[in-house]
């Protein structure tokens, strides 16, 4: 609320009160000129400060819808092209959460889409909303509530998509436990337990390992992987391009992050 229309209209009031005589003038007018500080004064400025304040907010739930859709796109495509479960979701999140219309709609779409086809990462996205929302902890589990929807859409949490949200939390300061309680919720999994997030967990989830994992068991799961998603084998098929694109990126996904984890399993001090 305003004062200072108030303060000084009333503060006049008093003297005028005095001067023309009112009944305990000086009380009457400050009443009398608070009054037309308010209507003529505050008021407006009240009016301004709402609609402002209004204007803020439906940016700010603007920017958020904005990296919703972008890391929504990306974690969507993680595990290939984008199914009829996925895009269904999104459009009921767009109605039922954000209250879009038609228009609102429509450009949040452009965005999906945009994103889709962008060559930006998922991590450079999520660390836009980090940046942007980071000190907003509300803001950052609403997220990734948002984001495991959304990769729970068609009733599966794919390898790929566990390692870009695994790389979300992380991001965000996740804690592991805060982590497996949301996946709880999408996904029949056990309790969680008290363990902290690592950066090696993204490079796990590619080799669909785990941590526990003898150093010949994570070998093994890097050879059948890497077997069946090199460019060679891929394209032996007959693939299309786009396929060819998605293999080479899989198949150094799966390079990178078995590198990654033999190089602390073999150097437990090394720090990545």
């Amino acid at each position: 609320m305003q004062w200072r229309g108030k303060i000084w209209t009333g503060i006049a009031g008093i003297f005028i009160g005095d001067l023309i005589g009112l009944p305990l003038g000086g009380l009457t007018g400050f009443i009398g000129g608070a009054l037309i500080g308010h209507y003529f004064l505050d008021a407006p400025n009240e009016r301004n400060d709402e609609e402002s304040e209004y204007r803020e907010y439906r940016q700010k739930q603007g920017r958020f819808i904005f990296h919703v859709m972008a890391m929504g796109a990306k974690l969507a495509k993680a595990d290939g092209p984008v199914n009829k479960l996925e895009r269904d979701h999104v459009d009921l999140l767009m109605r039922n959460q954000f209250r879009l219309n038609d228009k609102g709609r429509v450009d949040a779409i452009r965005i999906w889409n945009q994103a889709k086809e962008s060559s930006e990462t998922f991590e450079r996205y999520a660390a836009a909303f980090n940046e942007a929302f980071g000190k907003e902890r509300y803001q950052v589990n609403n997220m990734m509530d948002l984001l495991f929807s959304i990769a729970a859409a068609d009733g599966r949490l794919h390898p790929r998509e566990e390692e870009l949200l695994l790389r979300a939390a992380y991001t965000f300061r996740i804690s592991r436990i805060q982590y497996d309680r949301i996946k709880q919720r999408f996904y029949n999994t056990a309790p969680p337990k008290q363990s902290p997030l690592s950066p090696l967990d993204p490079h796990y989830a590619i080799l669909e390992a785990k941590p526990s994992d003898s150093l010949d068991t994570i070998k093994q799961k890097y050879r059948t992987l890497a077997m069946r998603w090199h460019p060679d084998k891929v394209s032996a098929t007959g693939a299309s391009a786009d396929t060819m694109r998605h293999a080479k990126e899989k198949f150094q996904k799966i390079k990178e992050a078995y590198e990654q984890i033999m190089l602390v399993k073999q150097n437990p001090y090394k720090k990545l």
